[in-house]
């Protein structure tokens, strides 16, 4: 036999039901109460009401079928009922399974109103229900927090179908090169990801990210309000892996306190990997708590993020990327360019200033035996160009002033942002901070293409940094092209002294260049903001006298002023 369900007229019927069940336990209650005597007629009422009440569940699990399986759009749904009768529970979790994926209903671990509830949230994008019969998307982000395994789970969903889901999987698809090449194919999809977010209500298009978070996540052309959707069920489900896995080490660290090996591979083995996963778990708990931007997620390798600071809107003024280099992971990520990038945000009281930290792959771990080679670069430098146009997307969605954009590269990432003006890099002003080059195979200007002509550069190296040694030479893989300092168009910039007054030289200052309110930072700030910047000053040395040999010189100070320039 052949049934025709009507999701909507599903919907109301369980409302009207649990209506009339709570208005039920309330009038008969309410009776019991005031009666001086027993009313054997409230019984029958209430057993109905309770019959009426375990019917509930089966009408929300077949609301959920007719939903998921409309795939004409038209609110309903035929489906052909077993010889033995219906079995709602079964047909729910199979018509989960083909709408988001073969073991999609098990993988959650829900059953009853919770799984039903769950699925009339996934599928009712694009959709009329009935008001209340499914989560918002702060009820469903809520949801989601509190079921790691949903989470999971939805880490495998496939859009299938028509509507905004079949309009997502058309964005990830082959294609045939276009005339215009890839990069115009890339273009449209950009264009057509916002185009699809912006025709969605806002609550729409969290549920879209939120039921395809793997696709979403980091797809180009999304807003990045919906990116931090997405990302948000990605972090759940990572911070209950790295829980599961912290646990396992700790446990393993516990059982084997007394090992000992002669070559030294013992229990203390385990105390840095549990304490990056410790840090690794603390960033999500405050990416979840917080709420954060989140507009890159990526566990491959060790981890890529990259992080919205501040709101791009109406106020925004300026934009900064900050890109970090040799030894930046998911564990040091919070301490490191995440609060470095906070920083030039809240000293910006009107709100003007939004920054991202963009780690958006693998760096190079050794400054050794991994530094001086062009690999990660070549990598990233593409990624980087890209992740620009989606920035310049967004910026160009979410304000009418055009605000300039700033990418900032440190030390490693300063070879990173080199390489991405080769794949033109969209940006205002570039700077170079302690930077290992202007890219590989960067030498002069002419190297770039010509969409990066009306670039200004800016680089600071502060004297001492042993940085110095490697900037500018390359040899076959080795290397990074030009030195920032002296690359022809460059304004380099004075690094001068600690908040303290001491000089901010030597090795330490590679990346006591950071130093909130130093003149280094300062100099940083300025750049972002565009204000006005100092330019290079030369350190003055002086060699003390020494009974035992040659003296080796000592800064002590700047031999002369550096110009002051307004860069607006």
């Amino acid at each position: 036999m052949r049934v025709e369900l009507d999701h909507a007229l599903l919907l109301a019927a369980r409302g009207e039901m649990r209506r009339l069940v709570q208005s039920v336990d309330a009038e008969s209650g309410l009776a019991v109460a005031t009666s001086p005597v027993t009313l054997p007629s409230l019984a029958p009422l209430r057993e109905k009401a309770t019959w009426l009440h375990e019917q509930l569940p089966m009408v929300g699990n077949l609301a959920a079928i007719a939903l998921l399986l409309d795939e004409d759009g038209d609110g309903t749904t035929v489906v052909t009922v077993p010889e033995g009768g219906w079995d709602a529970a079964t047909l729910v979790g199979q018509a989960g399974d083909q709408r988001f994926g073969p073991g999609f209903v098990e993988a959650t671990g829900l059953e009853g109103e919770e799984l039903s509830a769950l699925l009339l949230t996934l599928g009712s994008v694009g959709r009329d229900l009935p008001p209340g019969s499914a989560m918002t998307a702060a009820e469903l982000r809520r949801f989601v927090v509190d079921h790691p395994r949903v989470a999971t789970a939805l880490q495998s969903t496939l859009p299938l179908g028509t509507g905004p889901a079949g309009s997502l999987r058309s964005l990830t698809g082959p294609f045939m090169t276009a005339p215009g090449g890839a990069a115009e194919v890339w273009d449209q999809r950009r264009a057509d990801a916002r185009e699809l977010f912006a025709s969605l209500s806002p609550d729409d298009a969290a549920i879209l990210a939120m039921t395809y978070p793997s696709i979403v996540g980091n797809l180009a052309g999304v807003p990045f309000a919906n990116r931090a959707h997405a990302n948000t069920v990605n972090v759940v489900a990572a911070l209950a892996d790295e829980r599961r896995e912290l646990a396992d080490l700790r446990e393993q660290h516990a059982r084997n306190q007394d090992d000992w090996h002669f070559l030294g591979l013992n229990n203390d083995d385990l105390e840095g990997p549990i304490g990056n996963l410790e840090d690794r778990i603390s960033l999500y708990e405050s990416i979840l708590e917080d709420d954060r931007t989140i507009v890159f997620f990526d566990l491959a390798g060790d981890g890529a993020i990259a992080e919205l600071h501040g709101t791009i809107d109406a106020r925004t003024r300026n934009v900064g990327v900050l890109v970090p280099g040799t030894g930046s992971d998911l564990s040091n990520y919070e301490g490191g360019v995440a609060r470095r990038s906070r920083g030039f945000v809240n000293t910006n009281a009107a709100g003007e200033l939004a920054m991202v930290s963009w780690m958006g792959g693998d760096l190079p771990d050794d400054v050794v035996a991994d530094a001086p080679f062009a690999s990660y670069s070549l990598d990233l430098g593409p990624r980087l160009a890209e992740f620009s146009r989606d920035l310049d997307q967004e910026i160009g969605s979410a304000t009418d002033s055009r605000p300039s954009v700033t990418v900032a590269g440190h030390s490693y990432g300063g070879a990173v942002v080199g390489r991405s003006e080769l794949s033109g890099l969209v940006a205002d002003r570039v700077l170079h901070i302690e930077s290992a080059g202007m890219g590989h195979d960067v030498r002069d200007p002419d190297d770039l293409p010509d969409s990066q002509s009306s670039v200004d550069r800016y680089s600071m190296t502060a004297p001492g940094d042993i940085i110095e040694l490697t900037q500018g030479v390359q040899i076959g893989d080795i290397g990074h092209g030009a030195d920032p300092d002296h690359f022809d168009g460059t304004t380099r910039l004075h690094t001068g002294d600690r908040v303290d007054g001491s000089l901010n030289t030597g090795p330490d200052s590679h990346s006591g260049v950071f130093e909130e309110q130093s003149d280094a930072w300062r100099n940083m700030y300025e750049v972002f903001t565009g204000g006005v910047v100092e330019t290079y000053r030369s350190p003055e040395y002086q060699v003390p006298r020494s009974p035992h040999g040659p003296a080796i010189p000592v800064q002590v100070g700047w031999q002369d002023d550096g110009e002051r320039i307004d860069i607006r």
